[in-house]
């Protein structure tokens, strides 16, 4: 629902403005963008062609999905259509050059995930226009390999949904990395199959600190606490990789560490006792580097971890 108010505010905006037609307004900027002459509405009848390319049905589904809301249902998609994907191997891989005419739209990408991101400025202007697309044509390949964007769900847990709807955002902007941070001194947010306690325990705090916390003496009075279990962070991991995404995880060491000391006391020096934070800054706990059991938990966490994120 949220998602579709914003698509109908931005088309009421877009066609408010000054009467004008639609206009090829992109974020990031591409590389080279050349109008041409006249219009092509798309409907969801229109039919987007992928021959019989697997990666660009997925690439194509997913486009459907995000324009469905504009469009009022859902394209489909076929060997051939009036848009037409496809890859083009003189491109670089992540390229794309993007075409309207009156007639139809086409995408090229150096590879599937090119194409995905030349969809993703054809959805832009879909929003932009409700369906009224500019006739251009559109050049683009990302200035950098890494494009990263952060999330802390550490301090503040973030339901496996709207982490979602950050990777949603991400990938709009063609972003390619996610920093996903998942453990500091006020929770500690991923399953551990090995160490129960570090979500039993330190994935709640019983309170929090409102206001500035240098000069703050107020908490709210309220526990707040929350975690993923291992199968939703694998369903996050392959919701991000059909958008071309790689999940960074971080595991805070050594300092930002008190929920995980306050879960095993026995990981600090001086045996506690500790507490999940409740208040912000940097705890002056952190894991006791001279004790073998330290790093015997370290590898255990890290091992399950890495599991969990593939990388490429």
């Amino acid at each position: 629902m949220k998602k579709l108010f914003f698509l109908l505010c931005a088309c009421s905006l877009s066609g408010a403005a000054l009467g004008a037609g639609p206009e090829a307004n992109i974020v990031p900027r591409p590389a080279s963008v050349v109008p041409g002459e006249g219009t092509f509405t798309l409907t969801a009848s229109t039919v987007i062609g992928t021959g019989r390319d697997a990666r660009l049905r997925n690439v194509a589904e997913l486009f459907a999905e995000a324009v469905e809301p504009v469009l009022g249902g859902r394209m489909k998609s076929a060997a051939g259509g009036t848009v037409n994907l496809t890859t083009d191997d003189t491109l670089a891989a992540e390229a794309y050059v993007l075409e309207i005419t009156p007639s139809g739209v086409t995408v090229r990408g150096g590879t599937a995930q090119g194409v995905f991101y030349g969809l993703q400025s054809l959805r832009q202007l879909v929003v932009n226009g409700c369906g009224v697309l500019p006739a251009v044509t559109v050049k683009d390949r990302p200035f950098f390999g890494h494009r990263g964007g952060m999330l802390d769900s550490g301090r503040y847990f973030w339901t496996p949904d709207q982490v979602k709807e950050f990777i949603d955002i991400l990938a709009l902007h063609k972003i390619n990395r996610f920093h996903w941070h998942l453990a500091d001194d006020q929770g500690w947010r991923i399953e551990i199959k090995r160490y129960p306690e570090l979500t039993r325990i330190g994935s709640n705090r019983r309170e929090t600190i409102v206001g500035f916390h240098k000069t703050s003496t107020t908490y709210d009075g309220t526990p707040y606490g929350g975690y993923y279990t291992q199968e939703e962070i694998r369903d996050v991991v392959r919701y991000a990789a059909d958008r071309g995404i790689v999940i960074i995880p971080e595991i805070e060491m050594p300092g930002h560490s008190a929920a995980a000391l306050a879960s095993y006391p026995w990981l600090g020096c001086t045996g506690g006792p500790y507490e999940v934070w409740t208040k912000w800054g940097i705890s002056e706990d952190i894991y006791c580097a001279g004790k073998e059991t330290t790093f015997e938990f370290l590898e255990n966490v890290l091992a399950e971890v890495i599991a969990l994120f593939p990388s490429d």
